[in-house]
């Protein structure tokens, strides 16, 4: 899709872009003209006040970029409620905290449930964008008092919690690599007269054993010409969650694959995304700061991470499977009327298999803490 094909935005979302590019130009020139991808789908997502989620536009819903699961339907929202109920009571504790909480209705979902559940929780967002803070801070008003926010995780290992995210991995910053001639190579951004370009350069120590790493995994080479990525912040991220847990339970819902799925040789090109006013196409270098930049979460990886930050996988299955599993247990005072035709059409959207149902994975990670089955068929040996 090219940028002709895109909605123009307003003038003010031009500037906000022009400044950020501006940015980002700097950088590269600093740098000596070429930059990681991943520094520059940092900027490009977080740069204070520039950044995609660091600025002022609408992001999550219809007038935004995109629709997550929490705004489809107030299920999927029941549904984590009553896992992360089952993990507290396995822990002993109150604490939630949630990460990256987008627009805030999967928290005011889980807050209202939790109530009906007769759990009194104390929930932490941990919420870098300033942008989204004031918009979750708006649709959590009825619940003030019952919510506060983080601008980082404590520093001690002290906290006996659940932690719960949605759509938040995937936006962790990734580099992206080729193969030439065997060797991997860094496919980063140099920056011309008509903007933003990939070029690729020697791969540094850390890329290059990440590539070793999945070729082994998948018990062959990548072939000459093969594209992806790799998030190598993962065992960073894991370990910094580690390190603030005592004891508790991971729960993440997003869309993505297991190795030997993502790096499959059809997948020649990688996983990349770009979403912008609900279009979805692979160019990430179309109005920096006011699209969306993804990639899709290789949770074989991010297993991986969590055992090395002491955490034991405790259940990995797909949304649809999961979702299935417990709306239809939902005690009538939970239920959500399945009858509207709304609701039906969100239901299927959040389950079937060429809809968000098989593309979207829910993993359950445990430190210190013993519990029931996650719902939903067992996926754990494909990781």
């Amino acid at each position: 899709m090219s940028r002709a094909e895109l909605p123009v935005p307003s003038d003010e979302a031009l500037r906000q872009s022009a400044a950020l590019v501006e940015k980002i130009r700097g950088e590269i020139e600093r740098a000596g003209g070429w930059i990681d991808f991943a520094r520059y789908m940092e900027l490009a997502l977080y740069e204070p006040g520039l950044g995609y989620y660091s600025a002022g536009s609408q992001k999550i819903g219809a007038s935004g970029d995109f629709v997550t699961a929490p705004e489809l339907s107030r299920s999927f929202g029941r549904a984590i409620a009553l896992t992360l109920d089952a993990e507290l009571a396995a822990l002993g504790s109150n604490d939630v905290i949630e990460l990256g909480a987008g627009s805030g209705a999967l928290a005011a979902q889980l807050l209202d449930t939790f109530a009906k559940l007769g759990r009194e929780v104390r929930y932490w967002i941990l919420e870098p964008s300033g942008d989204l803070r004031q918009r979750q801070q708006r649709a959590l008003e009825s619940f003030a008092g019952k919510v506060a926010w983080l601008d980082r995780l404590p520093e001690e290992m002290s906290l006996e919690a659940v932690v719960v995210a949605n759509e938040v991995l995937d936006a962790l910053p990734v580099s992206r690599f080729t193969i030439e001639d065997g060797e991997p190579k860094a496919l980063g951004v140099v920056a011309d007269a008509n903007g933003f370009g990939v070029r690729p350069a020697r791969a540094n120590e850390d890329l290059t054993a990440a590539v070793r790493t999945i070729e082994r995994a998948l018990q062959r080479a990548l072939p000459d010409g093969y594209r992806s990525e790799v998030c190598l912040t993962l065992p960073a991220w894991f370990a910094a969650l580690g390190a603030v847990l005592k004891r508790g339970s991971l729960l993440f819902a997003d869309y993505g694959l297991v190795h030997t799925d993502y790096y499959h040789e059809q997948r020649a090109a990688g996983t990349l995304v770009c979403h912008y006013r609900h279009r979805a196409h692979d160019d990430p270098f179309i109005y920096p700061g006011l699209q969306d930049i993804t990639a899709w979460v290789d949770f074989s990886a991010c297993a991986d991470a969590a055992s090395a930050a002491q955490f034991d996988v405790a259940g990995f299955t797909t949304q649809g499977q999961y979702l299935l599993s417990l709306l239809a247990a939902l005690p009538p005072d939970l239920a959500v009327d399945l009858k509207s035709p709304r609701e039906q059409s969100a239901m299927k959207t959040l389950i079937l298999p060429g809809e968000m149902g098989e593309r979207f994975k829910v993993v359950l990670l445990r430190k210190g803490v013993s519990g029931r089955e996650l719902p939903g068929k067992d996926f754990r040996y494909r990781l």
